[in-house]
């Protein structure tokens, strides 16, 4: 009898380290505020919009499957303003201006996605992280678009914690907006004057990490990728 209960005992703190519980992270990317002040005083108003088709950034697995999720914890629309605000006024221009001149810069969230890509053949775990967001500005008849994607990947011996999934997270975010805000194409569009004629410019889609690296950005939309 009492090697039944130990059994059993043993059986419930196995499955208990095999459950994990859903993690809510918190999103404060700190951004480089170091650098070029480019601004020239230019007024600009910042919105976010969070256009994820799933809010859910992915699922630790385990006894509990699909429950043990991965979600924001913060608005993560605030966070993204409250980021950009922080770079552009750090870089000169004047964020949150009420000036009817002033650059509306969007920074649209597209997707942001955590996922176990762990084999069968393989030790550990390998996690693979993607963010990808695009910039939507105007300004009279003018408008401007970006699209950035930024992806890593990386190894752990177990699911990663908490703490260890915010980091990552943080410095995804932290990079992919440092890369929208390096474009030379946007920093442009932020500084031009007021155009007389409607018109547009597109900025480039990045698939790889490289912030501020013209040669890590993918192609210009509207040409063809090549496979």
């Amino acid at each position: 009898m009492r090697r039944t209960f130990v059994l059993i005992a043993a059986t419930v703190v196995l499955l208990a380290g095999c459950a994990k519980s859903p993690q809510q992270l918190s999103v404060r990317p700190v951004l480089d505020i170091s650098g070029e002040r480019w601004g020239q005083g230019q007024p600009v108003l910042v919105t976010a919009s969070d256009q994820r088709a799933d809010k859910v950034l992915g699922r630790l697995g385990g006894v509990y499957g699909d429950s043990a999720t991965i979600t924001i914890a913060d608005d993560l629309e605030e966070a993204m303003v409250r980021a950009a605000n922080g770079l552009l006024a750090s870089k000169g221009l004047v964020v949150n201006s009420p000036d009817p001149n002033a650059v509306q810069l969007t920074v649209v969230i597209e997707d942001i996605r955590w996922e176990n890509a762990t084999s069968d053949q393989q030790l550990g775990k390998q996690i693979d992280m993607t963010a990808v967001l695009r910039a939507e500005a105007s300004r009279g008849g003018e408008t401007f678009s970006g699209r950035y994607q930024t992806s890593s990947s990386y190894r752990s011996m177990t699911l990663p914690e908490k703490h260890h999934n915010e980091t990552r997270l943080n410095d995804l975010l932290k990079q992919t907006l440092e890369r929208m805000f390096n474009d030379q194409k946007l920093r442009d569009f932020l500084l031009s004057a007021a155009p007389a004629t409607g018109g547009s410019f597109i900025g480039p889609a990045s698939s790889e990490p490289g912030v501020g690296d013209p040669s890590t950005w993918g192609p210009t939309l509207g040409e063809p990728i090549m496979q």
